[in-house]
């Protein structure tokens, strides 16, 4: 019996649990075989930095190297000097760069000027990497007709981070930077040129009225040259002085008024012109009456 409770007792005996420094140590070795990275992964990201930071350093040596300096000065030089017609009046002018998609981090920077004849874009392009710096600058320009077909328009470029100005034209659209430094003279420029569209709408509006009133004045010209005209003898007329005066002959005057001969009499209504179609009216409108 008591050999029983013994056995009884030793199986039902609760297992030892873990010291905790053993817990601990095993928590450790987990952590550190799930932060172990594999030999390629590290490899593959440690050169993925080490290209990124030489594009960097390459972009700073290049930005560097090809920037012009004074590009505003320079372009204004040229603008002054060499692209403004004779009489052409500077409005507005605000300092612009261009990022073709080419060669997108070389900026292409000038003037985006507004005159009283049109409104052009003159850039001064980036040195070569490798040529002289005793170059000659190189320049881009674009013009165009301040009209009702082309619109400038606020926007964003350089990733959507720099604001722009937009040119949309008929043949595409052109996007200009401006830093933020230079907003306010862009600002001004939009209100220019939006108030020289409505000029424009103004004016193509006054003249599309006049247009409909000149094509009534021909229209009631046509059907008034289409109506048949009369004439009455005077005292002293005769059949081929009232030809000669409209225009015809005096056989034509006998034939329209059933006249034998070349007597009339004073008082005597002629037919001097019959009604005629529209190819006969198109041709005599305006015809001076002798």
């Amino acid at each position: 019996m008591i050999h029983r409770l013994k056995m009884e007792g030793s199986l039902d005996t609760p297992e030892v649990a873990p010291s905790a420094p053993a817990v601990r140590k095993k928590k450790l070795r987990l952590k550190r075989r799930r932060r172990r990275m594999r030999p390629a992964v590290r490899y593959t990201a440690i050169g993925a930095a080490i290209v990124i930071i030489g594009l960097l350093v390459q972009f700073a040596i290049h930005t560097y190297r090809t920037e012009p300096r004074n590009t505003s000065a320079i372009a204004e030089r040229e603008l002054r000097l060499n692209t403004l017609g004779d009489g052409e009046r500077v409005i507005q002018m605000v300092a612009v760069f261009q990022r073709p998609w080419i060669d997108y981090f070389r900026a292409t920077r000038g003037l985006l000027v507004l005159t009283d004849r049109r409104l052009l874009f003159l850039g001064l392009e980036p040195r070569d990497l490798l040529g002289s710096g005793d170059s000659p600058p190189t320049f881009t320009e674009h013009d165009f007709q301040v009209d009702t077909a082309v619109q400038l328009r606020p926007g964003r470029t350089f990733f959507g981070i720099a604001k722009a100005l937009v040119v949309d034209t008929p043949e595409g659209s052109y996007r200009y930077g401006v830093a933020s430094q230079a907003w306010g003279k862009a600002s001004l420029m939009l209100h220019s040129i939006a108030a020289r569209h409505e000029r424009l709408v103004a004016l193509g509006r006054k003249q599309a009225k006049q247009r409909a009133v000149i094509e009534a004045q021909r229209r009631l010209a046509q059907q008034d040259a289409a109506k048949p005209k009369y004439y009455a003898v005077k005292r002293g007329d005769a059949l081929s002085s009232i030809a000669a005066r409209w225009n015809t002959t005096a056989d034509r005057l006998r034939e329209w008024n059933n006249i034998a001969g070349n007597k009339i009499r004073v008082g005597q209504m002629l037919l001097v012109k019959p009604q005629a179609n529209e190819t006969v009216v198109a041709g005599e409108v305006g015809a001076t009456k002798k």
